[in-house]
């Protein structure tokens, strides 16, 4: 945290110590987003999403291995290993989180020029997909 905090202010001390108008987001650094960033960002949450996938069978296999050889009862062995109704919440939480960020830039783009009203439009979008996935935990536990 030392660390972070004092390489936050070398870069704001020397953000104020350059005497010049404050630079202006160029359409390189734009260009660079679109074309670096975001499809990084979005390689990671694929693999992010294959390898949660690849764990949560995995978990299956070793719990129905475990069952199968040993002659420990299968509480013993959920108690060992996470459940499949953690992962299936954490799936379902990104699904629903994921379809209605992408409905509400949707409802953006038919909506354009973007401005305030787009921000809106993605708040609203955005806090419907975890009221989704609020009544969907509710409706688990009864």
């Amino acid at each position: 945290m030392k660390r972070f905090l004092l390489l936050l202010l070398c870069c704001l001390t020397t953000e104020a110590a350059q005497a010049q108008a404050p630079p202006v987001l160029a359409i390189d650094a734009l260009e660079f987003s679109r074309r670096v960033l975001f499809p990084g960002f979005a390689l990671f949450l694929i693999g992010y999403f294959i390898i949660a996938a690849i764990k949560a069978v995995l978990d299956y296999l070793l719990k129905n291995k475990i069952i199968e050889t040993t002659a420990i009862s299968e509480r013993v062995v959920e108690g060992l290993l996470p459940g499949p109704q953690n992962e299936q919440h954490k799936v379902v939480k990104w699904v629903a989180l994921l379809l209605s960020t992408g409905a509400g830039l949707l409802l953006c783009n038919r909506y354009l020029p973007l401005g305030l009203h787009s921000v809106i439009i993605l708040l609203f979008s955005t806090a419907l997909g975890f009221s989704a996935y609020y009544l969907y935990l509710r409706g688990q536990a009864k």
